[in-house]
């Protein structure tokens, strides 16, 4: 029977279609094969005829389907002429199937790119223009043969993360290039390509020791890009592989196995079996998180999954003999003293200080040859080596390796810093810096310090100890008192020579804001000068080490101690007697109401705080009270003091003028350096302060002018009581007295 179709429905299906035909000729157009897309990667290569010898390495190493199929492949393909220079520098008459495993997956990174797209990093964001100098290439090292820390044999692979190891990841080595758009944006020159690869000739298109052929970039393939090359390019050792095969290095080689844990990986182990057919158990060799980097990590920080692209290690390796040099002057200097006398040895008692020096040389940033004064190392010190001291170089797959034959002088061992973390009599003062947090400016070598140094024997005398036990809380004692007495030992210099200790005298202001005095070999603070055995009121210094790059360390058997008495109980001291300097000053304040007699507080004085107190001479009160502003025993003419008046206004005269005559919230002294305006604790009744200026400052002149510029001198002669030491205070004899406008 014959079924007629509706109109309708035929017009519908020939719709239908012709809409059809259309969409498959657009998709065609959109997904097809162009018309002008090459052939795959290796039947290009073919087709030109020049690289009969790389392909040959391609089937050796059962690449030649991946090259022939569809994916996403850069290659750096080497011509026939490439190969037979190769073999001739190499002495060999055939490529091993092992070799030309090495050469192809080397010669292959992930995606197909041009030429102008490798110098731009691919981050997580995007393309990153000119910032990438490495890719990532299919080569990795698998499982090899290695000994434990015992030097047993067993299997090893190396760790794809800076302390850690994950069997997924495959450690893939990377590729290096040296291409015009990064070196360029980066100011980088062919000096420092050539201080890698001195027999290759740099024009900008370099990968590694090879460069890209004129007009033989970008050939675009079915699979990725071809680019010629006119060297073989084999894989480099990674920095663990080469400076554990090189016997120049072993000593530094030696510190790095101290860091080193081999952990059984039962993953790897499996697919080693299933490999080669042979049962092993295979351990992953990791190195501790208190190094800067894994010398065996091929991966770089990640923090960005292709960071490796735009970053690697570099590792200035000192060699044996470099080494032990610097072990015998620095690292064992004051080891000795305990019988130690190997850096072996020296790892058991101070591990630390291994550490710091292994560090030192370790840097998470790629290092240029010419960039040396300005890459920061691990500990952020730039490197005290030039390219003078470099004996052996090498851009490896993980980083650069810079030998060199003087070991880093690190911050950590050559600053003021550098004499506490050395001497193990001194252990407990190098804890509780560390503890407080005070060591960064002292390892700083632009910052310049005096260092008192505290024995341990002391600071244990004196109820201190370190004890790892307590780990939340290992430093014993009152950490309050402690840090005061540590911060009094550190003495910032600025920009002033180191004091003449020896024969010299002066005062200097400690980190903390108090005071040390130095005079004829001893030392002074504010504490000592309040013991009642004379002897002790100073500390004799027994010696100064000027080695130190920021300054000095300064020796002695004593601390520096802070004093625990109010101020007024230090005026009292000179004002007791009416000959006393201070006896007038002293009668008015005692007979005042900022006077407190139980205890000696004065009022407004804030503990924490610090002041300068100037005490006007006897003579110059006698002249306050005759110039009306201090209350007066009859005629005011006479100058006869009342030290107690009971009038409301006298009362108030004594208070503000006293006031007047406290600084508020600084200290300062004859040492040269603070000048300008500071406020005093006499105050307005709009609470605004009243001030003085110090308008000359040197070590034997100190001048203060008041709001009526009027201007006094301190008195700083050997008889006269100025610079005196107190609670977070200093006390000055001032020759006459400052006025105030309230």
């Amino acid at each position: 029977m014959r079924i007629t179709l509706p109109r309708f429905l035929i017009v519908f299906l020939t719709v239908i279609f012709f809409l059809s035909s259309c969409r498959k000729k657009e998709f065609d157009q959109f997904y097809g094969r162009p018309e002008n897309l090459g052939d795959p990667i290796y039947q290009q290569l073919q087709a030109k005829g020049n690289f009969t010898k790389f392909l040959d390495c391609v089937d050796k190493a059962g690449y030649k389907e991946t090259l022939s199929a569809a994916g996403s492949w850069t290659v750096f393909a080497p011509t026939d002429e490439a190969f037979a220079t190769y073999l001739k520098d190499n002495n060999l008459t055939e490529i091993s199937a092992d070799l030309a495993s090495k050469i192809v997956r080397y010669s292959m990174i992930y995606d197909g790119e041009k030429v102008e797209r490798l110098s731009d990093f691919f981050s997580v964001k995007g393309f990153v223009k000119n910032n990438a100098f490495r890719r990532r290439t299919v080569y990795y090292d698998f499982v090899y043969d290695g000994k434990d820390n015992s030097g047993n044999a067993i299997k090893v692979i190396a760790a794809n993360r800076n302390g850690s190891y994950l069997s997924t990841d495959f450690n893939n080595k990377s590729i290096t290039y040296f291409l015009s758009p990064y070196m360029t944006f980066n100011t980088l020159s062919a000096a420092d390509y050539n201080f890698f690869y001195p027999n290759s000739s740099y024009n900008g298109s370099n990968i590694g020791a090879a460069r890209l052929v004129d007009g033989q970039q970008n050939i675009i393939a079915e699979n990725g890009v071809i680019h010629i090359v006119d060297r073989v390019l084999t894989p480099p050792q990674s920095i663990d592989q080469y400076i554990n095969e090189k016997a120049d290095y072993s000593i530094f080689k030696g510190l790095l196995d101290k860091f080193v844990t081999y952990s059984l990986n039962t993953d790897i182990s499996h697919r080693y079996e299933v490999l080669t057919g042979k049962a092993a158990n295979v351990y992953a060799k990791t190195y501790s998180t208190l190094l800067a980097f894994s010398p065996n990590n091929e991966n770089y920080l990640k923090v960005d999954a292709n960071d490796a692209q735009q970053g690697s290690y570099s590792i200035f390796a000192p060699t044996n003999d470099a080494v032990n040099a610097y072990a015998q002057k620095v690292l064992l200097k004051y080891w000795k003293k305990k019988g130690v006398n190997n850096l072996n040895d020296l790892y058991v008692v101070a591990p630390d200080v291994i550490k710091d020096f292994v560090n030192s040389h370790l840097f998470t940033t790629t290092v240029w040859p010419s960039k040396f004064s300005t890459t920061p190392n691990f500990l952020n010190d730039m490197t005290t080596r030039t390219t003078a001291d470099v004996v052996d170089k090498q851009a490896l797959s993980n980083g650069f390796l810079y030998g060199i034959n003087k070991a880093q002088d690190a911050s950590v061992f050559s600053t003021v810093y550098g004499n506490i973390n050395l001497d193990p009599d001194y252990s407990v003062m190098k804890q509780a810096l560390l503890y407080f947090g005070l060591t960064t400016a002292l390892k700083t070598p632009s910052l310049r310090y005096v260092v008192v140094m505290i024995p341990d024997v002391t600071l244990r005398k004196m109820g201190f100890n370190y004890d790892p036990f307590y780990a939340s809380a290992p430093i014993r004692g009152d950490l309050v008192a402690l840090r005061r007495i540590l911060q009094t030992h550190i003495i910032p210099l600025g920009d002033r020579t180191i004091p003449n200790f020896a024969t010299g005298s002066g005062i200097l202001e400690a980190s903390n804001g108090e005071y040390v005095k130095y005079a004829a070999g001893k030392l002074l603070s504010a504490g000592t000068q309040d013991s009642t055995v004379v002897a002790k009121q100073t500390i004799p210094v027994d010696s100064i080490g000027t080695t130190p790059v920021n300054g000095a360390a300064v020796y002695g058997k004593e601390a520096l101690t802070y004093t625990v008495l109010p101020i007024s109980k230090h005026i009292e001291k000179y004002g007791t007697l009416p000959t006393d300097p201070y006896y007038n000053f002293f009668q008015y304040l005692k007979g005042s109401i900022l006077y407190t007699p139980a205890t000696g507080a004065i009022s407004g004085i804030t503990d924490g705080v610090f002041y300068t107190f100037l005490i006007p001479t006897n003579a110059a009160i006698v002249q306050a009270v005759k110039d009306g502003l201090l209350p007066s025993t009859g005629a005011a003419s006479l100058g006869v003091p009342n030290f107690a008046p009971t009038d409301g206004l006298d009362v108030t005269k004594v208070s503000k003028f006293i006031q007047y005559h406290i600084i508020n919230k600084s200290s300062f002294v004859s040492d040269g350096q603070k000048i300008g305006e500071f406020e005093s604790l006499l105050k307005n009744d709009g609470g605004d302060a009243a001030k003085v200026t110090v308008t000359i400052n040197t070590t034997t002149s100190l001048m203060v002018k008041d709001v009526t510029n009027r201007t006094v001198n301190v008195l700083l002669g050997a008889t006269d009581r100025s610079n005196v030491l107190s609670n977070r205070a200093v006390i000055h004899q001032i020759n006459n007295y400052l006025k105030y406008q309230f």
